[in-house]
């Protein structure tokens, strides 16, 4: 794989964990930042971003297997390792979400 586009996969599977977990917090932090804004709807964002950039990795590393960057076991591997931690960390920020709404 090229080293920018695995910079770029990498980097938004990173980002998509840490605003799956720690997404409560960064509500908190823009609704200090812009007061008018509510919690919740900055959680509801956020969490949706975090989901988005998960998938968005999952393309983007199935893209680089059709373009012969990536071989099988390296797809294997990366789609194992995306799916599990992404879905572990998108259940836990819905649930964080579904509680908010409550």
């Amino acid at each position: 794989m090229i080293k920018k586009s695995r910079l770029i996969i990498f980097g938004s599977f990173i980002l998509a964990i840490i605003l799956g977990i720690f997404g409560q917090d960064f509500a908190y932090l823009l609704n200090g930042i812009f007061p008018e804004s509510y919690p919740i709807y900055n959680l509801t964002i956020l969490t949706l971003i975090s989901i988005f950039l998960f998938l968005n990795s999952l393309v983007m590393i199935y893209f680089q297997y059709k373009k012969q960057r990536m071989n099988k076991e390296k797809l294997g591997r990366y789609i194992t390792l995306f799916v599990i931690a992404g879905l572990l960390t998108s259940w836990w920020s819905l649930f964080v979400l579904i509680m908010w709404w409550g």
